[in-house]
């Protein structure tokens, strides 16, 4: 999954955390001693004996957060894990560095023992196989059974599939997964209401009103400076088309046949972009999220506030009162209205929201610088609601208070930063009623689009495999080639007949290369998923 997408995803901290990957900070280094390593046992003996009052050293790789060395965060989950191991507990945070030298300084604390982190946050990186040959990340299986209830109850099965080895091993625990489908069709209530406008529950009904939107005014300012639909340069900003027709022009689908094919070049693409190619030439697009430039978070989420686009495929999370965006919209636009409506159905009756297909974006592992049981227990209690709760956003009654299932920060988000909550983020992160800064409707919302994003999700092609050497050789130039064509089609300086071409251009580009290895990896998934299902049944499923 694109970096963009995994960033929107974990927006949990909107309000009053600070999620900067900033530079990394200090903090105590990593350890390799006894405390932490190979050598310490299990998470607790009989009290009163040496094991329970040896400390307990845990090193944590931690990615999330503004990275506060030694924070009441720290402390209060030191203190909350000394009482369910029954022995002291030592937090060791090793803070990463931002982005661009993320993996250079992942690598370099893998390089050995003494320098490794108990427990790894990392992302998809091509080194975890290699971590698994040489024995540096341990299988957690038993360790997950002993200690792991409240993570094997928290993820699905289907999301441990992926995370699952074939050689019937869980080397790596997913650190963040987003919602079942995080995104939403978003509209202006209050211009449907001004315009004398149903909600559109019809492909043919929503393009109506995104016309109205940009051509009738719905401001009353006389002026003609509406638009119908805006977003980012992505084409997740346009599902509510190509869903309409059961395409997503990004990933492999599933075929009538059971052969599997590039979304792209399914024949409905070519539909859609006439359709857009149309909607934008009447000026009902926002011109600007045609452009690459238009890729920053931050410039979509002014032109939301401004309230001049009646319609987005946007995020969830933006209903949250507490969401910046949406306060920075009401105090622009006092009596505008935005509401989230049903996936748009298409001519045939198709509707869908976007999917995500329950992967983690990021993973913890366990290294053989600690005791698997030991740091499991660590993960198992951080995952637990009220521990989840505490190192995320403090202490109800002094960092914020709850009213009406309404989640309000009593601190500014600086205080927040300094006292580090947010710095265990993406640590098993919470995506159900422990993430208390949804309120009771947007958790009802994202529950709601567990069943409203199934109809892609069973469409859709998600690979476990991380080694895909063609897909990797080849894949950047066929999007290159795609975005050129379908934004030039979009804007109207390629015609819409181009797209006939397409498929060539696919196949010249290293794409029959591609369908050969997607081919055999869903072949091989699909075996591994029938062995999965008797593993799992014998070894989580009790434990659950």
């Amino acid at each position: 999954m694109k970096k963009t997408k995994w960033l929107a995803g974990a927006s949990l901290a909107a309000v009053m955390l600070t999620t900067a990957c900033s530079g990394g900070g200090g903090g105590k280094e990593a350890s390799g001693t006894k405390g932490a390593g190979g050598e310490a046992s299990q998470s607790s003996d009989a009290p009163g004996s040496a094991e329970a009052k040896t400390p307990y050293k845990i090193s944590m790789a931690l990615m999330a957060g503004s990275k506060t060395p030694n924070s009441w965060a720290e402390k209060t989950l030191e203190e909350e894990l000394t009482k369910t191991m029954g022995r002291p507990v030592d937090v060791q945070p090793v803070f990463l560095p931002d982005w661009s030298e993320l993996n250079t300084k992942i690598n370099l604390l893998m390089s050995a023992k003494d320098t490794r982190p108990g427990i790894l946050w990392t992302g998809d990186t091509k080194e975890y196989t290699k971590w698994v040959d040489a024995g540096i990340a341990q299988d957690l299986t038993a360790a997950l059974q002993k200690n792991g209830k409240e993570i094997l109850d928290y993820y699905s099965k289907d999301t441990l599939f992926y995370h699952w080895d074939k050689s019937g091993k869980i080397f790596r625990i997913p650190g963040d997964v987003p919602e079942a489908s995080y995104m939403t069709t978003i509209l202006r209530k209050d211009w449907l209401d001004k315009l004398g406008l149903p909600v559109p529950t019809t492909l043919d009904e929503y393009v109506n009103v995104l016309k109205a939107f940009a051509n009738g005014d719905p401001d009353g300012n006389g002026k003609k400076d509406t638009y119908g639909l805006s977003g980012d340069n992505y084409y997740r900003s346009l599902a509510p088309f190509f869903y309409a027709y059961g395409v997503d022009v990004e990933n492999f689908m599933r075929q009538p046949d059971g052969s599997i094919k590039f979304g792209a070049l399914d024949p409905n693409v070519k539909t859609v972009l006439a359709l857009l190619q149309g909607l934008y030439k009447e000026g009902v697009i926002d011109p600007r999220m045609t452009t690459s430039a238009n890729n920053d978070d931050t410039k979509v989420n002014d032109i939301y506030a401004s309230g001049k686009v009646g319609s987005f495929y946007r995020w969830v999370d933006y209903f949250n009162p507490g969401n910046s965006v949406a306060m920075s919209f009401k105090k622009l636009n006092p009596a505008g209205e935005y509401i989230s409506v049903d996936p748009i159905k298409g001519p045939d009756g198709f509707s869908s929201d976007m999917p995500d297909p329950r992967i983690g974006w990021c993973y913890l592992i366990v290294t053989d610088a600690t005791d698997a049981d030991s740091a499991v227990q660590v993960l198992n209690t951080m995952a637990t609601p009220d521990v989840f709760k505490l190192i995320t956003f403090g202490r109800e009654g002094e960092h914020y208070n709850m009213k009406d299932g309404i989640f309000t920060p009593t601190i500014q988000p600086e205080e927040g930063s300094k006292l580090g909550l947010g710095n265990f983020g993406w640590y098993v992160q919470r995506k159900d009623a422990a993430n208390i800064k949804n309120t009771p409707e947007v958790t009802k919302m994202f529950e709601q689009k567990i069943a409203s994003s199934q109809p892609m999700r069973d469409k859709i092609v998600y690979f476990k495999a991380i080694d895909r050497p063609e897909w990797d050789k080849y894949s950047e130039d066929i999007k290159k080639a795609r975005e050129e064509l379908f934004w030039g089609i979009i804007t109207g300086k390629t015609s819409v007949d181009a797209f006939d071409g397409f498929a060539k251009t696919y196949d010249k580009l290293g794409g029959k290369q591609i369908d050969e290895e997607a081919a055999k990896l869903y072949a091989t998934q699909q075996q591994e998923y029938e062995q999965y299902d008797k593993w799992y049944e014998a070894n989580i499923t009790p434990y659950k």
